[in-house]
């Protein structure tokens, strides 16, 4: 009974969802490389656990990013931290930006040794939606599935209607909701939301005036990442040092 309320609860939550279309989430990214080498085919056994007795503890840490969004666009990014001496640095640049109305995305990231501006429609993905419920940072979520083949990747998001915009974290979206928790290939990486505050006035998404870097489209972009993959596979390196996971 209680699996069947809160599934009702879910389907047919409604409160101020009107106000509930524009704001910023917080959330904290995880990268788990152990298990990532662990999916490569091309490794053994005694190099896992090797790899898990020297690294093991290093992996996992948080590295925080924020979603801007309002119901006509969104955009995603990390967030710069500062390290034990007070310093702050950068990542690698890396910034997704959405636009729902024409169904267009503009990504400006880093990738082999040169920084590109990624454009063109908006990926295509195919989800089907799990009788799984989860609670994120507040909000009651349903679990989805979805395969990305260029990365060989099984994605599970977990998105609530309560926040009434498809959007989500890593560029993902497309389901009924606001994504608020990924798991990538059985906890190679996890993206899960620890803070969402929602505006009462109209969002303005902080995009930035110029971006530097060479302009391609979705399938340039796509042909070049399926090559990387698999030489590198072929040539027994890990493709994702260099590229996003």
């Amino acid at each position: 009974m209680r699996l069947v309320y809160l599934v009702c609860a879910l389907a047919f939550a409604n409160v101020s969802l009107a106000q509930n279309d524009r704001g910023q989430i917080e959330f904290e990214r995880r990268t788990y490389w152990i298990e990532i080498m662990s999916s490569l085919p091309y490794m053994t056994q005694e190099e896992i656990d090797r790899d898990r007795l020297t690294w093991g503890k290093n992996q996992g840490r948080p590295q925080p990013h924020i979603l801007y969004f309002n119901k006509d666009e969104s955009l995603y990014t990390f967030v710069e931290q500062e390290n034990e001496y007070g310093y702050s640095w950068k990542k690698d640049k890396f910034m997704l930006i959405r636009d729902h109305k024409t169904q267009t995305s503009e990504d400006y990231l880093d990738m082999l040794g040169k920084t590109y501006i990624i454009e063109g429609a908006v990926p295509k993905r195919k989800w089907k939606i799990l009788n799984e419920i989860m609670e994120i940072a507040g909000y009651l979520c349903m679990k989805a599935e979805t395969y990305d083949p260029i990365k060989d990747q099984t994605i599970h998001a977990w998105f609530t209607n309560q926040i009434p915009v498809r959007s989500g974290p890593e560029g993902f979206d497309g389901l009924p909701g606001m994504i608020l928790g990924l798991d990538i290939n059985e906890g190679c990486l996890t993206v899960f939301a620890t803070k969402v505050s929602l505006d009462g006035e109209e969002s303005g998404i902080p995009k930035p005036e110029k971006m530097k870097g060479k302009r391609i489209n979705r399938s340039e972009y796509n042909e070049k990442l399926t090559k990387w993959i698999t030489e590198s596979i072929e040539g027994e390196k890990n493709p994702y040092w260099q590229v996003r996971y």
